[in-house]
């Protein structure tokens, strides 16, 4: 895991550099995960250009995002907005991993995410809010089907809290009455998910079956997503 450090953007990394349960390795410079990107220098602008960045999947609804313009939105870059489940905060913190779920099980609007990424032709980055729980379940998915292990991807969804410590302590201070649980992202929380998953589906590539992808459609996904 390979954090881009920006001076706006806090939860940006790069999904490259992950060992595989058959010994392969995630691509570097071909999917990141953010937090929304409202702002970027000239100089962060001209890293993502010279890593071939050309798509930007944002899994926000219309209203976060005329509340936080995406600053790729308006260039020469590929934009999706693709609404997601997950813009509203849980009662209840055990509801968080069932919450996730709820988006697994959007499966037409997975597709549409998956689509993309199987056409794009150049890198691609991924954000929602914070970039932890609609682009964590994504990226979980995305892992899960690189055959990363499942530590891994845990550890991959819990460091967002780190990145994202300040602005949730800010958050908490400002709005008193929030739960306290709001903005964590607690290993638990993606443990129980993946169990919930496996439950559900069984396994991964079962998952991108009833999706709708059949094997070729597959492998198009993993050539971005792991070094050949």
């Amino acid at each position: 895991m390979r954090r881009i450090l920006c001076q706006e953007v806090k939860n940006l990394r790069d999904l490259g550099g992950y060992m595989t349960l058959d010994c392969k390795v995630t691509k570097f410079n071909s999917i990141f995960r953010s937090d929304v990107p409202v702002f970027l220098t000239e100089k962060e602008l001209f890293f993502f250009r010279n890593n071939n960045l050309t798509t930007i999947i944002d899994l926000r609804t219309k209203e976060e995002n005329l509340k936080k313009i995406n600053y790729f939105q308006d260039k020469e870059f590929a934009y999706y907005n693709i609404t997601l489940k997950g813009e509203n905060c849980p009662k209840r913190e055990k509801d968080i991993p069932y919450g996730y779920m709820e988006i697994i099980d959007d499966i037409n609007n997975i597709k549409l995410v998956f689509d993309i990424i199987k056409n794009s032709s150049g890198s691609i980055l991924i954000n929602c809010n914070s970039g932890k729980d609609r682009t964590g379940v994504i990226c979980m998915l995305i892992l899960l089907l690189a055959k990363v292990s499942e530590q891994d991807i845990i550890a991959d969804y819990e460091v967002s809290y780190i990145y994202l410590i300040d602005n949730i302590r800010k958050m908490h201070q400002e709005n008193p009455n929030l739960p306290k649980f709001l903005g964590k992202s607690k290993p638990e929380y993606m443990e129980k998910t993946l169990k919930l998953f496996h439950e559900k589906y069984q396994t991964i590539e079962n998952y991108f079956r009833v999706i709708g992808y059949n094997k070729q459609e597959i492998e198009m996904i993993l050539k971005k997503i792991i070094e050949v």
